[in-house]
């Protein structure tokens, strides 16, 4: 073989080298994009739970513990009122001094029925310390503390549409919220006992909207609940402003609460494949409601709200599995939380 000859061989192997070294880096590239796609939505889809969708036969729970803190004055009225939780007065007038204290430990289930198709059962437990003082009454500081099951509820979540270039991921929820927590219209003492859940039933559906724009995600949202009327049927009693000596009594025979509107809007950014950051504006607003007493229909006097909050947070994907999410809401309106602690640790099998 002369050494035209050898240097064609040559030549060849090396071509034949470099083309299989070059197939390789391919692999390897598409590899490592594969993992970068699947990291970096990890990473940012871990801000919400409300806007990623398990895939058929994936089993998740969600471990959740929340504190919320209120404080308010509350202008008392010869009439119904409504807080949280609701209370009737009758015949007291002057101002409540109240600071009120939540935590909330929740189990939320969640099972991919398809890829596009999830469902979920969410179990909350509550735990209040409530402490509030009248200015007008001559009454002193007084405290109560009470805990127990909440309001259990499910939900029902589709993506119709995928998301593409032009256009945003579309979900659509749909959810049931039962009464299984204490009744604030079941208290023998408002002021000594307290509900662990809203006495009503509701149902709530919504459309959530999510685009991603490397490397941050934009979302938004709107949502309608609509609480459904309670029969009370429970006479209640106080003093008469008139002659403080005396008793009255009504009858509180139906409550109507007032349906909610909700909206929110947010972005989360990827500060890397398994950290990321998100801001969220969300706001409620709750008509008036109405309530039957002594069998003649009307209006519950403060009882419209409009609660605010701005929500910032963390993702922390610890594995493929599992995250850690911190979140922070402050109140932006007088109906508001002044603030919402939150951890949440879901676990996906």
């Amino acid at each position: 073989m002369n050494r035209k000859d050898i240097s064609g061989v040559f030549i060849f192997f090396l071509l034949l080298s470099f083309s299989s070294y070059s197939s390789e880096i391919e692999k390897a590239k598409e590899i490592l994009k594969k993992g970068k796609e699947e990291n970096y939505e990890e990473s940012l889809t871990q801000f919400d739970r409300g806007y990623i969708l398990l895939k058929k036969r994936q089993f998740e729970i969600e471990n959740s513990f929340s504190y919320i803190y209120y404080s308010a004055n509350q202008i008392y009225l010869s009439s119904f009122a409504i807080l949280d939780p609701i209370f009737l007065t009758l015949g007291e007038f002057g101002i409540e001094n109240s600071r009120r204290h939540i935590f909330q430990y929740s189990i939320a289930v969640r099972y991919g029925l398809t890829d596009y198709l999830q469902a979920e059962l969410n179990i909350p437990f509550v735990y209040r310390h409530e402490r509030y003082s009248v200015v007008g009454t001559g009454a002193g500081e007084s405290t109560a503390d009470d805990y127990g099951i909440g309001d259990l509820s499910a939900a029902l979540s589709v993506q119709p549409i995928k998301e593409t270039r032009s256009r945003p991921a579309v979900i659509v929820s749909l959810a049931f919220k039962s009464k299984t927590g204490r009744s604030p219209f079941d208290l023998d003492d408002p002021k000594k006992d307290l509900p662990t859940g809203s006495g009503y039933y509701a149902v709530k559906g919504g459309v959530n909207l999510l685009k991603s724009i490397d490397p941050v995600v934009v979302f938004g949202g709107f949502a309608y609940s609509y609480n459904m009327p309670e029969k009370v049927g429970k006479v209640y009693t106080g003093p008469d402003p008139n002659n403080p000596d005396n008793t009255i009594s009504a009858r509180l025979d139906k409550f109507y609460p007032g349906d909610t509107m909700s909206f929110n809007v947010g972005f989360a950014y990827a500060l890397s494949y398994n950290f990321s950051m998100n801001f969220q504006f969300s706001q409620d607003y709750t008509f008036t409601s109405r309530s039957k007493v002594n069998g003649r229909k009307s209006d519950v006097q403060n009882s419209t709200m409009n609660s605010a909050v701005l929500k910032i947070g963390t993702g922390w994907a610890l594995s493929n599995r599992s995250s850690l999410n911190v979140s922070l809401s402050v109140g932006l309106t007088e109906d508001a939380p002044d603030y919402v602690l939150e951890f949440r640790l879901p676990y996906r099998f």
